[in-house]
């Protein structure tokens, strides 16, 4: 199973998107129980299915099977802890603005590989505007930050130019969709 689409690019346990081949998800597969459940585990994944059945108004078994077809349809890509960047020693978050030669689907492909492949980028977005590719990379130091760039266009040569843009102060960062 594996997510066909450039945006954006997560990386999980397994290093595919879990997703169901061909099945394009509807908002009426999603109903106002699994829309609370989302909302509960979005913030504390780690919650008991039996507490988030209590706010939910349903059993623990329910809440249980209700969170294995979220994750069957694609709908949960990942369950996953947030880590401090600055607590193990990688402080640094640049904004990397990313402009190819060519927008070739090959090409493409193989810097999508590239960046799933390494852990110092952290999202990567196929974008409209001035880049092409829009991509947050953590670093220890400028140095770390000034070798990944160099490895990026030394195994990407389609790479025309990349824009950085270094994160001063960090004023949020999250992952919660609304599901309303």
């Amino acid at each position: 199973m594996c997510w066909q689409t450039f945006l954006p690019l997560v990386r999980c346990r397994e290093g595919t998107f879990p997703f169901r081949q061909g099945h394009l998800l509807s908002t009426e597969d999603i109903d106002d129980y699994d829309r609370k459940i989302l909302a509960i585990i979005q913030l504390d994944a780690e919650l008991p299915a039996s507490t988030i059945a209590e706010e939910v108004n349903l059993s623990a078994s329910a809440v249980q099977r209700r969170i294995k077809r979220l994750k069957d349809l694609g709908v949960i890509v990942a369950m996953v802890a947030v880590v401090d960047g600055k607590k193990v020693g990688r402080p640094l978050v640049f904004l990397a603005a990313i402009e190819v030669e060519r927008e070739r689907k090959d090409l493409l492909g193989q810097l999508k590989k590239w960046l799933l492949g390494e852990t110092y980028v952290q999202q990567a977005f196929y974008t409209t505007g001035a880049s092409d590719l829009t991509v947050v990379i953590t670093a220890k130091d400028v140095e770390e930050y000034d070798h990944i760039t160099q490895m990026m266009v030394e195994m990407n040569p389609n790479i025309k130019r990349i824009n950085t843009s270094v994160c001063l102060q960090l004023y949020k960062r999250g992952s919660v969709i609304p599901t309303d």
